[in-house]
């Protein structure tokens, strides 16, 4: 077996950032996708920064060959009226297993909380958070919960809240490797920067939840609120993903027009860049600053000039989109257009590669290895053979 730990900067490519609500329509073109109001728009596929890759492996031809840890932003104080679980499960989603762990506890479904969602087809570790009394014991060895288990327990003074996590840490097995040499030129890549795409599950099976987007924007009525709240998602998600993938395609991936916004690296703030300077372009190739993209709807639009008007333009093709989420008072959101897995290394054991990395919050391990590899998802199209 052989083994790698990739550390370093190497030259890298060009980028841009978004915001709109408010803002004039561009013309859109000619070329736009025409469907129905009711359909869901014929999004062009997205982008490969570094090529497509040639190269092909199996994913998570076991359980254990995806497994996702969680990482809080906070330490525990260890006292206080809320009882937070570290729960390993397998086969299982976050919100089934919130709802039976507040079934065995005996308490409301919403009194369960947890900080972030995690994949149903991995073996994710991750923290839920409910209310125990200080004087009283939670007998969860006697619960029976298929696919989890309860590794830890520790009382915390307050709630958990969805968000609070500084990383997420990943291990991963592709399996069956066409070609090593050219994943090993890959990975050295991918530690300048991946496009930040969200990942295929945001979008549900067989693009459902964009149909979903497209039958609310048409004025269906969608009561259930998760329903509603998963079409909304991958709507912006999705109208994200095309603003980042037109930066690949036009070579803009770190350029950064005059007016553009950029986010510090490891935090939400966000400022504006009237003119490109050799600090910010020095704080670009060192990975301390990244260009941004927009969640469309409505707030103040931050961009300004030629990055405005380019945003506008990648936009336009949907602006029925996004002239649905303002109606449906959703407020913009700001994402970072790029992705660096931190703490990468991986070794070899004859034709599977184990990779780890950490990513932020939010952030999909599957972006990642859409720039490695051409993977087959094993796990995940079984599931939706069983559907």
């Amino acid at each position: 077996m052989t083994g790698q730990t990739m550390t370093g900067h190497s030259e890298m490519l060009p980028a841009q950032p978004t915001e709109l609500t408010g803002a004039p329509q561009a013309e859109v073109a000619t070329d736009a996708p025409q469907t129905s109001r009711a359909e869901a728009p014929a999004f062009p596929p997205l982008a490969y920064l570094y090529g497509e890759p040639q190269a092909t492996a199996n994913l998570r031809t076991q359980a254990d060959d995806f497994i996702v840890d969680e990482e809080l932003s906070f330490t525990p104080t260890g006292h206080g009226e809320h009882l937070l679980l570290l729960v390993e499960k397998i086969g299982q989603n976050t919100q089934y297993v919130a709802k039976q762990i507040a079934a065995a506890a005996g308490l409301k479904a919403r009194l369960v909380s947890y900080a972030g969602l995690k994949d149903r087809h991995a073996v994710t570790r991750q923290w839920f958070c409910l209310p125990v009394p200080i004087k009283q014991e939670l007998l969860y060895q006697d619960w029976n919960i298929e696919g989890v288990r309860i590794l830890q327990t520790v009382r915390h003074q307050r709630r958990l809240k969805l968000g609070s996590i500084k990383q997420n840490h990943f291990q991963l097995k592709l399996r069956n490797v066409s070609d090593k040499a050219e994943l090993e030129a890959k990975l050295q890549l991918i530690l300048q920067g991946v496009p930040n795409y969200y990942g295929e599950q945001r979008f549900g099976h067989f693009g459902g939840n964009l149909q979903l987007a497209a039958r609310l924007f048409a004025g269906e009525s969608i009561p259930d609120r998760q329903l509603r709240g998963l079409a909304l998602s991958a709507s912006r998600s999705m109208l994200f993903n095309q603003q980042v993938s037109a930066r690949v395609r036009e070579q803009l991936f770190l350029t950064l027009l005059p007016g553009a916004v950029v986010q510090l690296d490891g935090s939400g703030s966000v400022f504006s860049v009237p003119e490109l300077t050799d600090e910010i372009s020095q704080r670009l190739q060192e990975q301390d600053l990244h260009p941004t993209a927009i969640l469309p709807g409505i707030g103040k639009v931050l961009e300004t000039g030629a990055a405005l008007d380019w945003q506008l333009q990648q936009l336009a093709p949907y602006q029925h989109w996004v002239q649905a989420l303002c109606d449906l008072n959703v407020n913009t959101e700001r994402r970072s257009c790029r992705l660096v897995p931190k703490a990468l290394s991986y070794q070899w054991q004859d034709d599977t590669l184990a990779l780890q990395f950490a990513l932020p919050s939010g952030c999909f391990a599957t972006s990642v290895l859409r720039e490695l590899v051409k993977y087959q998802d094993l796990g995940r199209e079984q599931v939706m053979l069983e559907c």
